[in-house]
């Protein structure tokens, strides 16, 4: 694998993981600092899991990418 192939992998793994990141964190200080009545409460929450997915399955590939990084040199 060439360096550049390695940098352009790299910034498809890093893009969406902080994207999900930031939807996470930006439902969960909804979540605690919002307004308190049902429907708002249910938008974080759903939010907050999707922000999750978005970091979750991210995470896994950029740990399986530094793996196979590692096992390449």
């Amino acid at each position: 694998m060439q360096e550049e192939e390695i940098k352009k992998t790299w910034r498809q793994l890093l893009i969406p993981f902080f994207i999900g990141l930031f939807i996470l964190v930006t439902a969960i200080l909804f979540h605690r600092f919002g307004s308190k009545r049902p429907l708002p409460q249910t938008i974080a929450l759903f939010a907050s899991v999707l922000g999750f997915i978005f970091t979750l399955i991210p995470g896994i590939k950029i740990m399986k990418f530094k793996k196979y990084l590692n096992n390449l040199k």
